[in-house]
């Protein structure tokens, strides 16, 4: 079998994730890991100069190289356009051919790059080397700046599009997402903060974690309900930065759920960030080599 590398990444708001991977024989190998961070409210061109930054950290000589990106929504997989436009992050990319970017900046031909939502990449790298490996009914979310989603049925893994979904007054993303816990530092003790890692350090707030995540908890065992009643899940994965936090609402989140009648397996990602990136880079590899594959 010829060698095939294939760079897969992982873009988020504030960084830019590549891991350089090889496929034989014996299957998928993960070489290494470059990190670049990125100011996603920069210009268009500083945006693509931090990321072709990373890019050129992995350039090796030899078989030609192939790019699978997973990218937030909303964008244009097919055709490699962003069209992040309302989400805070990434508006002056709104409208630009990220393809044809990629393909000018790298010399590599536009057949090379690829694209693929962050979500679906995130549940695909678990279910088929992670923590979903067997099952056919699986949710991810991924609990971060904002809420990603993705369900696996049968073979297929594709993005379920639930951070918009109705819950409570509003949707779903304003109570899981990082927002919810800046809103709360803002209007219950008048503090600004930019994330959970400040939110959980400050000194006014941690005598209130406990309360604080149990009102988090049950929001998230009411989303993981509603979401049972049309997906039947086996289990359900859960990612994102937040999620380093979750020793301070994953129990609690499983005993209201058990109090609810819904015994569900609920796990945190084996693969942690690299989790995207195996599933972005299993699109591009041959379905009979997937299992085979190691980390």
């Amino acid at each position: 079998m010829t060698q095939k590398k294939i760079v897969a990444g992982d873009v988020g708001g504030s960084h830019i994730t590549l891991a350089l991977f090889e496929e034989n024989s014996s299957g998928l190998q993960l070489a290494r890991i470059e990190r670049e961070r990125v100011d996603s409210f920069a210009d268009k061109s500083v945006i693509i100069d931090q990321w072709i930054s990373c890019f050129k950290k992995l350039e090796t000589p030899g078989a030609p190289v192939f790019i699978s990106l997973a990218m937030p929504a909303p964008f244009d997989y097919k055709e490699g356009v962003c069209l992040i436009k309302e989400q805070g992050k990434f508006r002056s990319l709104y409208g630009v051919n990220i393809k044809k970017e990629l393909s000018s900046e790298l010399e590599i031909p536009e057949t090379s790059i690829n694209f693929i939502n962050d979500a679906q990449a995130f549940l695909l790298g678990e279910s088929v080397f992670g923590s979903g490996i067997g099952l056919d009914s699986l949710l991810g979310i991924t609990l971060g700046s904002g809420l990603g989603s993705a369900v696996k049925s049968g073979n297929q893994v594709r993005d379920a599009e639930l951070w918009s979904s109705p819950f409570k007054d509003s949707i779903a993303e304003n109570y899981l997402g990082t927002s919810w816990f800046v809103q709360w530092a803002k209007s219950e003790l008048g503090i600004d903060l930019d994330g959970v890692k400040a939110f959980i350090s400050h000194p006014k707030i941690i005598d209130r974690l406990e309360e604080v995540f149990d009102t988090y908890s049950s929001h998230l065992a009411e989303f993981i309900q509603q979401q049972y009643v049309d997906f039947q899940m086996e289990k359900v994965i859960i990612g994102g930065n937040i999620c380093l936090s979750c020793d301070l609402f994953l129990n609690k989140t499983i005993s209201k759920l058990g109090y609810s009648g819904l015994e569900i397996p609920i796990e945190i990602s084996k693969l942690g960030e690299k989790s995207a990136l195996y599933g972005a880079a299993s699109i591009l590899i041959d379905d009979e080599h997937r299992f085979e594959s190691k980390s």
